[in-house]
């Protein structure tokens, strides 16, 4: 259906249709890992694509890296450097199925990898702010249980000892 020529190392990342406010018809929506494709059908009896809109995903703006893509029900606001796009796609699903590869390929990390990075920061700030070594006990309760680990005492960080 699509006309969009791949550069070598680009791939298709999501295929689907959604409706906008800013564009009129039905859009068809190719995400790569590049860009972000907004096509739609043109023509009444000879049916012919027409590019609407190819947005780069470099111009999608962040903030604390955190790409500025937010999911409200079954619509999508992406803003870019250039503009601000709301997307309307069939469900909920298919929209949060949509954000969570545009966020992966923009912010260049899966879910799982930022969810990860969460946790270590905040065990980071815990050590930092407490002078606790807070995976050692957390280890500790595992290894020893609660009641050992009252006993042996919490660990301190390396620095403190």
């Amino acid at each position: 259906m699509s006309n969009i020529t791949l550069l070598e190392d680009e791939v298709v990342l999501y295929e689907g249709t959604a409706t906008s406010n800013d564009y009129k018809g039905s859009l068809h929506i190719t995400l790569t890992s590049y860009q972000m494709v907004i096509e739609k059908e043109k023509g009444f009896f000879k049916k012919e694509i027409e590019l609407v809109d190819a947005i780069s995903l470099e111009d999608i703006k962040t903030y604390n890296d955190v790409a500025q893509i937010k999911q409200k029900g079954s619509s999508v606001e992406i803003q870019t450097k250039a503009k601000n796009i709301t997307l309307s796609f069939s469900g909920m699903f298919e929209a949060r199925k949509f954000v969570g590869k545009a966020i992966d390929a923009t912010t260049g990390t899966t879910l799982a990898k930022r969810s990860s990075d969460k946790v270590k920061n905040a065990f980071e700030m815990i050590d930092d702010t407490l002078g606790l070594d807070t995976r050692g006990t957390i280890k500790g309760i595992l290894e020893q249980g609660v009641k050992g680990t009252i006993i042996n005492g919490i660990k301190k960080t390396k620095k403190d000892e």
